[in-house]
């Protein structure tokens, strides 16, 4: 290390360890107007100095612990965790987490691999992934926040390959392992499988409160955790019915300034995005509450304390404004994800001039899709699909439709190592030379259902999972496309379902299932609306119901559906209208279960309980309307093409 980068190191040093007089607050570390908005009570024991140790050639900041432990550490260890005996815990391409088992502790050993260019911007302003991490970790220990303790770091290291030859560079962080411990989302959601429904609610409200407090105090002291989803708050148990919450994955927070009342709304609808899909709307605004209460306890003690500019009610209308927003910012970052090469996605070239795109694997799987919980390579992509049109040979797989409009087969492919996985393949078809040379220039329908289903899975809105999308050009020209989507095995859509249980099953069941399944078809018709989607196809046929592990009901069929920020009023009712009149024919579905889903469906803030008496004879109008319109079209299908 040459001079000028140790002095560099020494006045880092002076910034992110003070000495002792600074830590009895005169000082601060980043010129805040008190010291790092620690209560006055506390400021007794602080974290101890910073010091500099060489440990197999690379120079290391310590604190703490973090000297014993690069004494006891081989100094090869560090390049060669695999062949150490830690554990990987995580890894994706910019860094890797491994528990580390050291001195009759745990540690956990954070490698973020060097990335050229941009460290090389980083550098120029000063900022690098580990050092931000290390310098909030000492900041959340000074303001006496709940967080995981860093105690090592160095900005350059040179991991070792398993052949000896050396490996990638990159910058490391250790940190205390706090064990036994939990994310928060694992945490939460073993909660809600507690059968005992006191111990359940006693607990529920335990980890609201210690999570309310751990982000209050944050908040009080300067500290915003940028990063904030339930995975980066962990829950670490200390009694039974007792629990505590602390920060992890601090890399992104920004500290020593007031956290504003927009960054407040802001860091809140992050968590928000998590539990939206896992709590009740009950559990979130008691979480509000509570985290107003202890805003106002520590506003006095704490040095960055201030008053929120919200009372409860607004607070809750600006979350929801902002978690919407949050959630959309968010789907559109996954969409994106679809079209490139990376962890979950594969850009797949074949022969004859097709190519496209498949899936990998899947960031959340999902107990009703086994193809969730699969990683499969690109190279099975090329092996299943060298000849795409093979499929649709009348020997090879099962004809599900074969239109003017589309060819649809059923199929199975076979998995890398053992077993097999059911698809659904779809080719369509131009009926007339229009639709032909607007499929020749513009994004075919299989790209587009591609797109429509990840939209759909990235807001949570269920949907046969789509597996590949493969399309023939030429040039910039779309000569034919296949769209490849998971077969749920023994699920029928809504209509056949409805026949085939009302003709099996007993009154007695039939009641029942009506009970069970009208909420969640109000849910998943409301679902889609208030995640932005419109429907113009909106039919029961169109609708998937899956048995199991538990029933479900999901969208097929996505050349109706787009996307459209906020359905208008119309789309809506025209979706409703439509699906009405689909189930209309259907056996053992009375007008009370009309009325009932109707109600149920209008049933929401806003709205008047007495609406569905207006709506009711509109909606039997509008869809005799429809039922004609319906009928003129088929007529003209099949005077026009000999088939509806």
């Amino acid at each position: 290390m040459g001079r000028g980068q140790s002095a560099c190191m020494l006045r880092q040093d002076s910034v992110d360890a003070p000495s002792s007089s600074a830590l009895s607050g005169s000082a601060s570390l980043h010129a805040e107007p008190r010291a790092a908005g620690v209560p006055a009570a506390e400021r007794a024991s602080q974290p101890g100095v910073v010091t500099r140790r060489t440990c197999g050639g690379s120079e290391w900041l310590c604190l703490g612990a973090g000297q014993r432990v690069l004494s006891e550490a081989p100094p090869e260890s560090w390049a060669r965790p695999a062949e150490s005996g830690w554990e990987l815990i995580k890894h994706n391409a910019r860094r890797e987490v491994w528990r580390a088992p050291l001195g009759g502790r745990v540690y956990y050993v954070k490698y973020y691999f060097a990335r050229p260019w941009r460290d090389a911007l980083n550098a120029l302003v000063g900022r690098s992934a580990h050092r931000a991490e290390w310098t909030s970790g000492l900041y959340a220990a000074r303001a006496r926040l709940p967080a995981v303790s860093a105690i090592a770091c160095t900005p350059r290291l040179q991991r070792m390959e398993a052949s000896g030859q050396p490996g990638r560079w990159c910058a490391v962080l250790v940190t205390e392992g706090i064990e036994p411990v939990r994310p928060l989302s694992d945490f939460w959601l073993e909660l809600m499988t507690d059968e005992d429904v006191g111990r359940c609610r006693r607990d529920v409200h335990q980890v609201i409160e210690r999570l309310a407090e751990l982000i209050a105090r944050a908040h009080q002291s300067g500290f915003e955790h940028r990063d904030m989803h339930a995975a980066n708050i962990l829950v670490q148990t200390v009694a039974p019915g007792r629990y505590q919450t602390l920060f992890v994955d601090l890399q992104s927070a920004r500290r020593g300034r007031y956290v504003d009342d927009g960054a407040v709304v802001r860091n809140l609808a992050q968590l928000n995005q998590w539990f939206r899909k896992h709590s009740t709307t009950g559990d979130r605004l008691r979480f509000l509450r509570a985290y107003l209460r202890r805003r106002d306890e520590l506003e006095p003690v704490c040095d960055f304390g201030r008053r929120l500019g919200l009372d409860f009610g607004r607070l809750v209308r600006a979350l929801a404004r902002a978690a919407r927003d949050h959630a959309g910012r968010l789907g559109v970052r996954r969409d994106h994800r679809t079209g490139r090469d990376g962890r979950y996605f594969a850009r797949v070239r074949l022969s004859e001039g097709w190519r496209g795109a498949a899936m990998r694997t899947c960031k959340h799987p999902s107990p009703h899709s086994a193809a969730s919980q699969l990683t499969l390579s690109r190279e099975w992509w090329q092996s299943q699909f060298a000849r795409p049109l093979q499929w649709f040979d009348p020997s090879v797989g099962e004809s599900c439709k074969n239109s003017h409009s589309a060819q649809v087969r059923r199929a199975v492919l076979d998995l890398p190592e053992a077993g097999q996985l059911p698809v659904i393949i779809k080719r369509p078809l131009a009926r007339n030379w229009q639709r032909r040379l607007v499929q020749l220039l513009t994004i075919s329908r299989s790209r587009r259902a591609w797109s429509r289903g990840y939209a759909l899975l990235n807001r949570d809105v269920p949907t046969a999972r789509p597996l590949a999308v493969f399309e023939r050009r030429w040039g910039p020209f779309v000569l034919d496309s296949l769209l490849v989507t998971e077969a749920l095995p023994g699920a029928l859509d809504l209509e056949q379902f409805l026949r085939r249980a009302r003709a099996e099953r007993t009154p007695t069941e039939w009641q029942a299932l009506k009970r069970a399944l009208l909420p969640l078809l109000v849910a998943h018709l409301r679902r889609l609306h208030e995640r932005g989607f419109a429907h113009r196809d909106c039919k029961a046929g169109n609708i998937l119901v899956a048995e199991r592990p538990a029933l479900k009901l999901l969208w097929i069929d996505l050349d109706g559906i787009r996307f459209v920020g906020r359905p208008t009023q119309h789309q809506q009712w025209r979706a409703l209208v439509r699906l009405h009149l689909s189930l209309a024919e259907v056996p053992g579905l009375t007008r009370t279960d009309r009325v009932r889903f109707l109600q149920s469906y209008l049933a929401h803030f806003g709205v008047a309980r007495a609406a569905w008496r207006r709506a009711w004879p509109a909606l039997s109008s509008a869809a005799s309307a429809k039922q004609r319109t319906l009928a003129a079209r088929r007529a003209w299908k099949l005077k026009h093409y000999g088939r509806i």
